[in-house]
């Protein structure tokens, strides 16, 4: 097979689509690797590969077209490691036992979405300032210093804000 030519990418767009994709694509990947540091890697990889051959690619594909090299990355790397799975005497019986318990019971995942609804509303109960930096934090995925770049505020205060709120979130579920 012939080797694909390399057809760049100017880095300024690289550079943004990095922005724009990267934390959407690491939890994507982090699904099927089920490894933080494996789905960055993957990421990494895949952003390389937009940076070399990404040349060719629409402007309006470039996202799926990540997602798709970062799909086959990240199956390559996970059967690599089948092998370290497989010998492992840690993952044998219990935890495939209760994942097959989770997928049969429907009640099971009931609970869950219970779960979830509750601390939604909770997370609702708590002033917006500490509102705020959870979302930022949590469902975001940004650090503090980026949480407190954005809401313009000092690091200390993020970080106090998310400590007030967690503490509150653990006194209301006790």
């Amino acid at each position: 097979m012939a080797a694909v030519p390399d057809r760049p990418l100017d880095p300024t767009t690289v550079a943004e689509c990095h922005t724009a994709f990267s934390n959407i694509l690491e939890r994507y990947v982090w699904a099927i690797v089920r490894d933080w540091s494996l789905a960055a890697d993957v990421v990494q990889t895949s952003f390389v590969a937009l940076s070399r051959f990404g040349g060719d690619v629409a402007p309006e594909a470039r996202k799926s077209w990540l997602f798709r090299v970062a799909h086959r990355e990240a199956i390559r790397v996970r059967e690599r490691q089948k092998p370290y799975i497989q010998s492992s005497k840690e993952l044998t019986a219990s935890v495939f036992e209760a994942q097959a318990t989770y997928e049969i019971n429907p009640l099971s995942k009931m609970a869950d979405q219970e779960d979830i609804d509750e601390l939604t509303k909770r997370i609702s109960e708590l002033p917006q300032e500490q509102q705020q930096v959870l979302r930022l934090r949590f469902f975001e995925n940004k650090t503090f210093a980026e949480i407190a770049e954005s809401v313009q505020i000092p690091i200390g205060t993020a970080l106090s804000r998310m400590r007030l709120a967690l503490d509150r979130l653990r006194s209301i579920t006790r």
